[in-house]
């Protein structure tokens, strides 16, 4: 085999140190039936570390050196992702004197006649066969394969080569990937299971996890960060000047996202799919809370059994957000629903610790006591109704707020959490990734009427005090 790009394109192959730890570990053999020790595997890595090369490297091993009527294939999203890894093993034969001497080259196969052995591309867009019986599959990208409540062909595919390798006890399915946005997906299930089985929660040694990425809470400008997710770039294999390039040009949350995920390694959602940025949200992390006393805005989302309830403040001086209270509902009881005596109380507690101004309310479930919250605090609270027409300006605000640093906050993971959760709309404004998705965003809403009630406040012309001459 031979480099097929970068400075060393054209040369014989020769793996990185850390390449070929990798391949020394995934390939290792049990002693006691000589077949792999690892059945199934997950391989994460940023771009530009050489995964559709070490990909092909495992394939053609596989075609060339495994059993007789070996099936071998690369299996992606689609037709376009699923011939990369393919097409550069095809590319790898054309270029070997030796390899071509025995491999047969097809426009969507490689065969050795000999040894009754294949390699083909799948994709998940296209796959309809379910009798394989794969010796190696490589699951490239898999943070791309369709796998949601209303498409599953990923998981589809998953299943049935996972399963068809099952009749071979000598069989190995890779998956190499960067990360994707979401854990609630294929990718998401096997990279939390493969964290389970590395800190030795889960005792699985058919599982193999190797996995390259930033710390969670990195900064996509931590130069350490970017040594530690690219093994290509600790190793003098990549230049560390494109990575400076590139953060350069990362303009506005979908930029630095888009760095994160690809260079770091990091589980961040993409342009199109966040409402604000994870770099965007921590840097608008201040070590200060919001004092006693201060002059606040108040957002209030309510629900009853199904989502969370909150209280968000915002302190008129400085656009700090707190977490004041919140009220999440309790996966393992059925009959579990807010107190609305205990959600009375504490917004009466907020009006007693604070100087409150303006308090913001989504009246769907708690019209009757909000009604009595804007008779016993008069002028200074207000029904929200959650309206498109009224939400998608306040949202956009504060966007446009937290990103320019008038909308700040003091790091409170609750608050964090449900902004991290909400992925934008068409329209500007935000909303859960899934209808009925787990992960709630209530707090998040809180936040926007609190800056949104705060934003308002301020436009308000000051109170004159007229001067009356006297005439005598």
């Amino acid at each position: 085999m031979r480099a097929s790009r970068g400075f060393k394109a054209g040369l014989p192959l020769d793996f990185a140190r850390w390449q070929s730890w990798l391949l020394d570990r995934l390939l290792e053999l049990d002693p006691e039936t000589g077949f792999f020790k690892h059945r199934r595997a997950l391989i994460g890595l940023p771009r530009k570390n050489g995964k559709s090369l070490t990909g092909s490297a495992i394939a053609l091993n596989g075609l060339v050196n495994g059993p007789l009527g070996s099936q071998v294939y690369s299996a992606a999203a689609d037709r376009v992702q699923a011939g990369i890894v393919f097409n550069e093993a095809k590319w790898q034969v054309e270029q070997s004197p030796a390899l071509s001497k025995i491999v047969k080259v097809y426009k969507t196969a490689l065969e050795i006649p000999s040894r009754n052995a294949v390699y083909r591309a799948l994709s998940a867009d296209a796959f309809r066969n379910q009798g394989l019986g794969p010796y190696i599959v490589i699951a490239d990208e898999l943070h791309a394969w369709p796998s949601s409540a209303t498409n599953t062909r990923g998981d589809e595919l998953w299943a049935a080569l996972t399963e068809g390798s099952g009749d071979r006890p000598e069989s190995l399915v890779v998956g190499i990937t960067t990360a994707g946005g979401s854990t609630d997906t294929l990718l998401g299930r096997l990279y939390e299971y493969g964290k389970r089985v590395a800190r030795g929660e889960v005792t699985d040694s058919s599982f193999f996890f190797a996995w390259w990425e930033a710390i969670a809470e990195a900064l996509p400008d931590d130069r350490e960060q970017w040594f530690r997710a690219n093994p290509n770039l600790a190793e003098g294999l990549l230049d560390i000047t494109d990575f400076e390039a590139a953060i350069a040009s990362a303009a506005g949350a979908s930029g630095f996202a888009a760095f994160q995920r690809y260079r770091l390694n990091q589980w961040v959602r993409l342009a199109g799919e966040d409402f604000i940025s994870p770099f965007h949200w921590q840097a608008a992390k201040r070590d200060d809370s919001v004092p006693l006393g201060a002059k606040v805005t108040v957002g209030f989302d309510g629900s009853v059994n199904n989502d969370a309830t909150g209280i968000v403040i915002q302190d008129v001086a400085t656009g700090r957000l707190k977490m004041y209270a919140v009220w999440e509902p309790d996966p393992t009881d059925p009959d579990w629903a807010v107190d609305p005596a205990e959600v009375d109380a504490a917004i009466h507690n907020v009006f007693d610790e604070y100087d409150v101004q303006m308090m913001w309310f989504d009246p769907a479930y708690f019209r009757d006591q909000g009604g009595e919250w804007a008779r016993e605090w008069r002028g200074r609270v207000e029904a929200i109704p959650q309206s498109n027409q009224r939400v998608v300006p306040m949202a956009e605000q504060f966007l446009k707020d937290v990103i320019n640093g008038d909308c700040t906050h003091d790091g409170n993971p609750a608050l964090e959490r449900h902004v991290l959760n909400a992925v934008a709309t068409l329209a500007g404004s935000y909303k859960k990734e899934k209808p009925k998705s787990p992960k709630k965003i209530d707090l998040l809403a809180c936040a926007v009427m609190a800056n949104a009630a705060r934003v308002k406040l301020a436009s308000k012309p000051e109170r004159t005090t007229r001067r009356v001459q006297v005439l005598g």
